[in-house]
């Protein structure tokens, strides 16, 4: 009996020696020391799982690698905390979310706070797009007036700075921010151009251009109406329903089109700003739009608007034409209208219609076909311009 319980006390010993013994050794082992440390961090995907980062964008699944780490509480990104859960937490990884909320004190850098109140740091920069500017809602806007501006990454504070004279800029005051609109008034001095947006997170130039004054095939400020063979009688300086934004306009207000009501049709001088149309857009018309700006009185919505140009006569427009669809109501207000110019100039080249690239311009027909409809709109600054 003595002699087994001997026995037993010394397996035991032994077991618990042995464990001291291979606890030291892996403790021998960590290059840290035992310290907490962080030695890189990758993406989830097991795929991808040699892909290391040093930046993530907001909400991306991120596992960090190191040793040490099974007892971190809290982890921080800039000043945003991140989402911790103790499932996903070991002693050589941590997997977590970038925070989605956009960081107000950008630190670039990454920080681990532990159970005994220790704290770990490592660079990482939070990918956080730049401004993106898609489109105004009218890109001709008075000065003093509000311009709407939509896109995405609109994060507080912004600043919109307009096109100014000999290449300055000018700021436009932000009278109303959402993370993908802007609403700006319109600065004096503000000039045709791109618009620049900035945040803390870059900044963008605009792909379109505030009033726009690029190859404008019509404007309505002629004088000359030489080959015209509708048009004249409906240009506008203002009316009580619609002010100008950029000088006259083209102004329908009928109760009814009929079967056949012809709004802006001719030749002429009429081709004297239709050549202003680029011969790379006959070339490249996929990289073109046509774009100009309408006001709605009452809603317009017909499929029967006929769009013709062609470099024959104004008398071909029932060969071929862009068949306009317009479902349109801008409350009244002036509101930018875009077509691909690739579409228009398919349908105008059907039917025998030649519509190819003409030093000397086009001919011009905008016409209402069909059961007839309610008209009551303004038109202004048809133009082609480069996407």
């Amino acid at each position: 009996m003595k002699h087994s319980l001997k026995s037993l006390m010394f397996l035991f010993v032994a077991f618990v020696m042995s464990g001291m013994f291979i606890s030291c050794s892996e403790d021998d082992d960590l290059s840290s020391g035992g310290t907490p440390m962080i030695s890189y961090v990758r993406v989830t995907r097991p795929a991808a799982s040699d892909s290391l980062i040093v930046k993530a964008g907001q909400g991306q699944m991120i596992a960090i690698i190191g040793q040490n780490l099974q007892n971190a509480r809290e982890l921080w990104i800039n000043d945003k905390q991140a989402v911790l859960q103790s499932t996903f937490i070991t002693s050589t990884s941590i997997i977590t979310r970038v925070p989605s909320d956009i960081p107000t004190d950008i630190t670039n850098k990454m920080r681990i706070v532990f159970a005994n109140g220790q704290q770990i740091e490592h660079d990482f920069t939070v990918d956080i797009s730049e401004p993106r500017p898609t489109y105004m809602e009218s890109e001709f806007v008075n000065a003093g007036e509000i311009a709407t501006i939509r896109g995405n990454y609109f994060y507080d504070p912004v600043q919109v700075f307009f096109t100014g004279e000999n290449g300055t800029q000018v700021e436009g005051e932000v009278v109303e921010l959402l993370p993908n609109v802007i609403e700006v008034r319109v600065p004096e001095g503000a000039q045709p151009g791109p618009l620049t947006i900035k945040s803390n997170f870059g900044e963008t130039e605009s792909d379109f251009w505030f009033r726009d004054n690029r190859n404008i095939i019509a404007d309505f400020e002629d004088t000359d109406f030489s080959g015209w063979w509708h048009g004249p009688s409906y240009i506008s300086s203002g009316t009580d329903a619609i002010q100008p934004i950029s000088g006259k306009f083209l102004r329908i207000d009928k109760d009814d089109t009929g079967g056949w009501f012809e709004a802006f049709v001719g030749d002429g001088t009429i081709k004297g700003k239709t050549k202003n149309i680029p011969e790379d857009a006959f070339a490249n018309p996929g990289k073109y739009t046509l774009k100009f700006e309408m006001n709605t009185v009452t809603p317009l919505v017909y499929n029967g608007i006929q769009f013709f140009m062609g470099t024959g006569s104004p008398g071909d427009r029932g060969n071929a034409f862009y068949n306009w669809q317009a479902n349109i109501d801008t409350q009244n207000k002036w509101q930018t209208v875009s077509i691909p110019f690739k579409e228009f100039y398919e349908a105008n080249n059907k039917g025998g219609n030649n519509f190819t690239y003409n030093p000397n311009g086009y001919a011009v027909s905008l016409h209402f076909v069909g059961p007839g409809t309610k008209a009551k709109f303004a038109m202004d600054n048809l133009r082609v311009v480069p996407n």
